[in-house]
């Protein structure tokens, strides 16, 4: 009787542990692939800004932030707020660049958004660094 309580118990553990990893590969997955669908929209308005289509871009980033307002519920249970709220600063700031037609600013603003967004999935992955 004492090893079935003990053999049912590190069964509970291991069919814990193994829900915690499924979950913790599940949500990783789901930050990159996010992050790889708000990156494209972004590397497409860098173009349009090396190739001064304003208008273009500024319609870019709006349908970016209607993206973004989507996924930002669900990364806000998975992540850190700090790091959405990073986000949203800095997409209003490329907003706010590309109305004022800043060329420099809005490409440095928008290479600081990828750099954002790309680093979460980064950071999130189980490594040996994020363990220690």
């Amino acid at each position: 009787m004492k090893y079935g309580v003990t053999f049912r118990v590190i069964g509970a553990i291991t069919v814990l542990t193994a829900l915690i990893i499924i979950s913790g590969l599940f949500t990783l997955r789901i930050l990159q692939k996010d992050s790889e669908k708000l990156t494209a929209g972004i590397e497409s308005i860098r173009n349009d800004i090396r190739s001064g289509k304003w208008d273009h871009a500024s319609e870019t980033l709006h349908d970016i932030s209607k993206d973004w307002d989507s996924t930002k519920k669900t990364w806000s249970t998975l992540i850190d707020h700090e790091e959405i709220d990073n986000i949203d600063m800095t997409l209003a700031r490329l907003k706010a660049f590309l109305e004022a037609e800043d060329t420099s600013s809005a490409l440095s603003e928008a290479t600081m958004l990828i750099k954002s967004i790309t680093h979460i999935p980064e950071r999130e992955k189980l490594s040996l660094d994020n363990l220690f």
